[in-house]
């Protein structure tokens, strides 16, 4: 739901833009709460015309990129009615993407995808005449912040724990500790209880805002490079505790789904990954469909599978990506595993 009024900005100026650009209103309706399938709907808007009697399912997001558009497109899809991205700004080479996955959207400038027989919109090209600043992200959403939101994720004992274990067990700062619990605490994932210790609440939401923020924020920092082996199958014959990796991604999400057939391979490592490289003939490409990633979490999860990264870790990657295959693959890893592990206490 919209929970800032910096997005309720953003569906103003997008449903004034679109009424400007085409000359059709849209209008907001109340959300019903008491109906569970909306708890996590931003807004529902109404689309009428002398032909057209038609609603959607709002989903807010504050700014768009291939990173994030594999997580706006999942959430789209959960929404009880047909969605409709409303956004700030979306420029035409992502307008072309949504338009051929058919996503309708709204912008703030006025450029906008619909496609509802007998009315057909598809603007683009608008942009904004000075460079836009995006808002800077709240600090448990950088990527040092990010590290220690996954952990306590991942392991329920965690925050509860000293703020040195903490910083210790996430291998950050002690002050970065400090600001990340107060900025979940401020968001409302966060409880303090006094003398019964702390509690972390609303972990779906929380989820996502993680997997959100990763693509972007953190996953490129810890990228060490692209690599093609001569072998397509290598990747069968490989263990993956000889060299204190994991798989995560497209292979990770095949073993936990038996759905996905990979084309990339994923994998995340501890150490220097030479003797990794070497091992399997893996030589340097821009352009491989090998990617090798550092890793960034320094404590053991809730989880039981210690080839693969954790769920969690492996739903970021394949939305991350924006391909309909692996979004197909989230959807059921998100439904087979992750639901459990984010149910409420």
């Amino acid at each position: 739901m919209i929970e800032h009024t910096t997005e309720v900005g953003i569906l103003e100026r997008a449903v004034k833009a679109f009424h400007e650009a085409t000359g059709i209103h849209l209008h907001a309706e109340p959300l019903v709460r008491m109906d569970a399938r909306w708890q996590n709907v931003d807004a529902k808007v109404r689309l009428v015309t002398p032909d057209i009697d038609r609603r959607f399912a709002v989903e807010v997001k504050r700014w768009l990129n291939p990173h994030t558009l594999g997580f706006a497109v999942e959430q789209l899809n959960r929404l009880p009615e047909k969605g409709l991205l409303v956004t700030e700004y979306v420029n035409p080479n992502m307008a072309e993407r949504l338009k051929q996955m058919d996503i309708p959207f709204i912008d703030a400038l006025g450029n906008a995808y619909l496609n509802v027989p007998p009315l057909f919109i598809y603007i683009k090209g608008q942009r904004p005449q000075r460079r836009t600043f995006h808002e800077r992200p709240t600090r448990a959403f950088v990527p040092a912040g990010l590290k220690v939101v996954f952990a306590l994720l991942c392991r329920r004992d965690l925050v509860g724990a000293p703020y040195r274990t903490i910083a210790e067990t996430t291998n950050v700062a002690l002050g970065t500790v400090a600001w990340v619990l107060e900025d979940l605490q401020r968001l409302g994932h966060l409880l303090e209880m006094g003398k019964r210790g702390r509690r972390l609440v609303q972990k779906q939401r929380l989820l996502e805002r993680w997997v959100a923020a990763y693509p972007d924020q953190l996953r490129p920092k810890l990228m060490a490079g692209r690599y093609a082996a001569p072998d397509p199958k290598w990747w069968e014959r490989t263990n993956t505790k000889d060299f204190r990796a994991y798989w995560g991604g497209e292979i990770a999400a095949a073993r936990l789904t038996r759905y996905l057939k990979p084309e990339v391979a994923t994998i995340y490592v501890r150490d220097l990954p030479g003797k990794f490289l070497a091992a399997n003939r893996l030589r340097k490409d821009v352009r491989g469909n090998i990617e090798v990633l550092k890793t960034f979490w320094n404590t053991d999860c809730d989880w039981t599978d210690k080839e693969i990264v954790h769920p969690f870790l492996v739903y970021a990657d394949l939305l991350a990506t924006g391909d309909a295959r692996n979004l197909e693959a989230a959807r059921r890893l998100y439904d087979d595993q992750i639901v459990g592990l984010v149910r409420e206490d």
